[in-house]
């Protein structure tokens, strides 16, 4: 914590190994979707689907990106985007036990819910349950808190592995 700012890195989400069926299921699923498509003389869902899964293929072969998190007076700065706390309807620093190699661990997140059209709601990892405590201690101070949970989108591309 740098005087009045907490900052943290992120990464977009956790890198999984595919193995070749997961590929092949992708494929298998693009092609009879698109072909059903076609066949039902619904050229836009097809194209739509073609561009769904393709962002789907680009996403897991590019790999997790690293973001930096700054919590300032002013607002959140999410890779030098500020997103001013009036903007910010409410926040949620939610820690849950995930199974890793056999194992549970608490994992902690932070769901920031904002006005904007484009990017309503953020979901945040945070390093360890000290920090969100840490995290959870300063948005008080400029957000309302609201419990919040997973949204169904979020739910699918954890089970996609996206």
């Amino acid at each position: 914590m740098e005087g009045n700012m907490l900052s943290w890195t992120v990464l977009t989400h956790e890198h999984e190994d595919r193995t070749n069926d997961w590929y092949w299921a992708l494929g298998l699923l693009a092609v009879v979707g698109i072909g059903v498509s076609i066949y039902f003389n619904d050229i836009l869902f097809a194209f739509v689907l073609a561009i769904g899964i393709g962002s789907i293929l680009f996403l897991t072969i590019r790999g997790p990106r690293e973001h930096e998190v700054v919590l300032t007076p002013r607002g959140v700065d999410i890779d030098g985007t500020l997103y001013r706390y009036p903007a910010i309807r409410s926040f949620w620093v939610a820690i849950e036990e995930v199974e890793h190699d056999a194992e549970f661990e608490p994992r902690a997140l932070l769901y920031l819910t904002t006005s904007g059209v484009l990017h309503p709601r953020f979901v945040l990892p945070l390093e360890d349950t000290d920090h969100a405590e840490a995290v959870r201690d300063y948005l008080l101070d400029h957000v309302e808190e609201e419990k919040q949970e997973p949204h169904f989108v979020e739910h699918l591309a954890a089970l996609l592995g996206i």
